[in-house]
C-alpha cells in the first residue's frame, strides 16, 4: 500500500495544488469566451469573430522567439507568478471593456501571459511528477481542464441570460488570480544550474528538438495541417448553433460544454497509454474523431446530432492534444522543453492565424453548414494520409537501424 501511495501521481503535495487550479483557470476561460464570442457577434458578424479569434492567437506567435527561451532561462516561479499576474489585470479589465477594439486588444494582453505560463507549466509538471508520470499528468491534466471547460461553458451561457458579461469575466479573473497564487505555492522549480549560461536559439533550439525525432516531424507536420483544416470551423460554430440550429445563447454554451465532455474521455483515455507507438495511434484517431465529428455537426438539424457531433469532436480533440503533449514532453531533452512547448504552441497558433481568415471567408462564401462538411471531410482524408507517413516513418527507422 505504501508503495502505490508513493508512485501516485497525487502522491506530490505540488500536483495537487497545480493541477486542480489550472483546471478551474480553463474554467474561467470557457466562461469568457462565451461571453466574448456573443459580445463580439453583435458588433459584425462573421469578420468580428474572425478579429477576436486572431486576437487569441497573434500573441503567441509575436512571442515565438523569446517565450521559450523565458522559460527556459529564469526561475520557474517567478515567470509564472509575473505571467498569470498580467492575466489576472487583463481580465479584470475586459470586464470592463465595451468596444471591439479595447476587447481586442485586452484579449492580446492576455495571451501574451498564456504564450509565457503556457509553456512554463507544460516543462514544470514534468519535473514535478517525474519522468514515468508524465504522461498520466497529460491525460489526467488535460481531463480535468475538460471537466472544467465543460463547467465553465454551461455556466458561462446561463450568466450571460441571468447576469450580463461583466460578472461572467469577473469570475475569469478571479481564477488567473487563484493560479497567481498558486504559481507562488509551487515548491518545485524549474530554473538554470548556478553557473550555466541562459538559454539560446529560442525558436530555432525549439524546432530543431521537435522536427529532429522522426516520429514527431510526421506528427506535428500533420498537426499543423489539421489546426489549419479543423479551427477554421470555429468562426462558423456560433453562426451554426444560434442561426442554422436555433439555439439561444445557453444552447451555445451547452454545444461548448459537450465538446468539453468528449475532451474528457479522450484525454483521459490518452493518459493510461504507455508507449510512443500508442500515443502516434492516438494522434491520428484524434484526427480522424475531429473530421468525422465536424461532419455531423454540419448535417445536423436537430439538438441531437448536434450534440452528438460535438462530443466526437471533443473526444478526438482530447487524443490529439493529450497524445502530441505527451510525446513532445517524452521524446526530447528536459532542457529544451520549454522552447519546444512554446516553438509547439506558437507554430499552431501561425496556422490558426491562417485558419481564421480562411474560415470566414468560407463562412460567407460557402454558409456555416458546407463549411462544416468541408472542412470534416478533409481531416477525415487528412488521417488517412498521416497514417500511411507514419507507416512508412516506423519503416524506414525500422530500416536504418538493422543495417
Amino acid at each position: 500500500m505504501k508503495q502505490t501511495l508513493q508512485s501516485s501521481l497525487w502522491s506530490s503535495p505540488d500536483i495537487r495544488l497545480v493541477l486542480p487550479a489550472r483546471a478551474l483557470s480553463y474554467a474561467g476561460d470557457a466562461i469568457a469566451m462565451v461571453v466574448l464570442m456573443l459580445r463580439v457577434k453583435e458588433y459584425g458578424g462573421a469578420g468580428a469573430i474572425t478579429v477576436l479569434l486572431l486576437a487569441f492567437a497573434v500573441p503567441t506567435v509575436v512571442m515565438i522567439p523569446i517565450a521559450g527561451r523565458i522559460v527556459d532561462s529564469f526561475d520557474s516561479r517567478a515567470v509564472l507568478v509575473c505571467a498569470t499576474l498580467l492575466q489576472t489585470a487583463a481580465g479584470v479589465a475586459l470586464a470592463f471593456s465595451h468596444d471591439l477594439v479595447s476587447t481586442v486588444g485586452l484579449v492580446c494582453l492576455l495571451q501574451v501571459g498564456q504564450a509565457v505560463a503556457g509553456p512554463c507549466w507544460g516543462a514544470l509538471i514534468p519535473r514535478i511528477v517525474g519522468e514515468e508520470q508524465v504522461g498520466r499528468a497529460t491525460g489526467t491534466s488535460q481531463a480535468l481542464n475538460g471537466v472544467a471547460m465543460l463547467a465553465g461553458s454551461a455556466v458561462g451561457g446561463v450568466l450571460v441570460e441571468w447576469l450580463g458579461g461583466r460578472d461572467a469575466l469577473l469570475v475569469n479573473a478571479a481564477t488567473f488570480g487563484l493560479l497567481t497564487v498558486v504559481a507562488g505555492l509551487v515548491r518545485t522549480r524549474r530554473r538554470p544550474a548556478p553557473g550555466v549560461a541562459r538559454a539560446h536559439g529560442g525558436f530555432n533550439a525549439g524546432l530543431r528538438a521537435m522536427l529532429g525525432d522522426p516520429l514527431l516531424r510526421v506528427l506535428i507536420v500533420c498537426l499543423w495541417v489539421f489546426v489549419l483544416v479543423g479551427e477554421a470551423v470555429n468562426v462558423a460554430e456560433v453562426f451554426l448553433v444560434t442561426d442554422e440550429v436555433g439555439l439561444n445563447s445557453a444552447g451555445y454554451g451547452w454545444v461548448l460544454a459537450a465538446q468539453g465532455a468528449g475532451a474528457i474521455l479522450g484525454a483521459w483515455g490518452c493518459g493510461r497509454l504507455n508507449t510512443s507507438a500508442a500515443r502516434a495511434r492516438a494522434v491520428m484517431a484524434g484526427m480522424a474523431g475531429i473530421g468525422v465529428g465536424t461532419v455531423g455537426m454540419g448535417v445536423a438539424n436537430g439538438v441531437v446530432l448536434l450534440i452528438v457531433g460535438a462530443v466526437v469532436t471533443g473526444t478526438g480533440g482530447g487524443l490529439l492534444n493529450a497524445a502530441t503533449s505527451t510525446l513532445i514532453v517524452t521524446r526530447v531533452a528536459e532542457e529544451v522543453r520549454g522552447r519546444v512547448v512554446a516553438a509547439l504552441s506558437g507554430t499552431a497558433r501561425a496556422c490558426t492565424l491562417v485558419a481564421l481568415p480562411l474560415g470566414g471567408l468560407l463562412c460567407d462564401a460557402l454558409r456555416p453548414r458546407m463549411t462544416f462538411l468541408a472542412c470534416g471531410v478533409t481531416c477525415v482524408v487528412g488521417a488517412g494520409v498521416a497514417v500511411v507517413l507514419v507507416v512508412r516513418t516506423k519503416d524506414s527507422v525500422v530500416e536504418a537501424v538493422s543495417h
